[in-house]
């Protein structure tokens, strides 16, 4: 009788040791679950006086970083042009073009380096010319070289080479930097597609015969997949990339 008082004594222990343990092991299972890492956001990943340019775009013109704005999310941007040293740079006037951190940060990843906004002018260098007894052959050739200008411009047949970036998404304005040769002052940009109306750009920024920025409004409604991509001088004179702008993202089929 004695010795099965003792063995339910021991058995209660036990179990009440059991049940303790238990109980412990659920709360700290509990403690971890409800445990939460806190997310966190990058910052912005260049800064006022950045450099930048994608990674199959020129170097001259690239975009300076103007400034961020941070409620936006924005940056704002400019082309800037090396100086004939190949040191940056110059920019051919204060226009300015505002576009999102997620385009900026995905196309123009490659940064070349960092300058002083303030610093950098707003107009070209200018070459010093000597006066003197060359005054007369200086004004032939500067008006022999403006009538071969004129004429130039009057043929001049505009030829693209890349866009960047190369898509966008339907129900969103995109803004495109196309580089090419023989842009004109006055040209016109446009997105085309077989079936389709064209897309005129509401936007067209000429920086030098070389460089357009152009904006595309692209409704909900604009044709999901290929679409050429059409400069055309005052002259009437067209260049093109066929199949080369790609629109996403609004379930048309192509």
């Amino acid at each position: 009788m004695e010795n099965q008082t003792k063995i339910i004594l021991i058995s209660s222990i036990i179990l009440i040791i059991g049940i303790s343990m238990a109980g412990c092991s659920d709360s700290q299972d509990q403690a971890v679950s409800d445990t939460v890492t806190a997310a966190t956001t990058a910052g912005q990943l260049y800064t006022a006086g950045d450099i930048v340019r994608s990674a199959s775009g020129s170097e001259s013109p690239a975009w300076l970083v103007v400034r961020y704005d941070a409620a936006a999310d924005s940056y704002t941007r400019a082309l800037i042009y090396k100086n004939t040293d190949g040191t940056y740079g110059y920019r051919t006037s204060a226009a300015t073009e505002t576009t999102t951190r997620a385009i900026m940060e995905k196309v123009y990843t490659i940064k070349i380096t960092h300058v002083t906004v303030e610093s950098v002018p707003t107009a070209a260098p200018t070459t010093v010319t000597t006066a003197g007894t060359t005054a007369m052959t200086t004004a032939r050739t500067t008006t022999s070289a403006a009538a071969a200008t004129t004429t130039a411009a009057s043929s001049a047949k505009p030829s693209i080479k890349s866009i960047d970036p190369e898509e966008g998404e339907a129900g969103t304005s995109v803004v495109t930097e196309i580089i090419g040769s023989d842009f004109m002052s006055n040209l016109t940009a446009q997105l085309r597609r077989s079936g389709e109306d064209s897309i005129s750009a509401t936007k067209v920024s000429r920086y030098s015969s070389s460089s357009v920025t152009c904006t595309f409004d692209l409704s909900n409604e604009t044709k999901v997949g290929p679409w050429d991509i059409v400069i055309t001088n005052p002259n009437g004179k067209s260049g093109e990339l066929t199949n080369y702008f790609i629109v996403r993202g609004n379930g048309t089929e192509d």
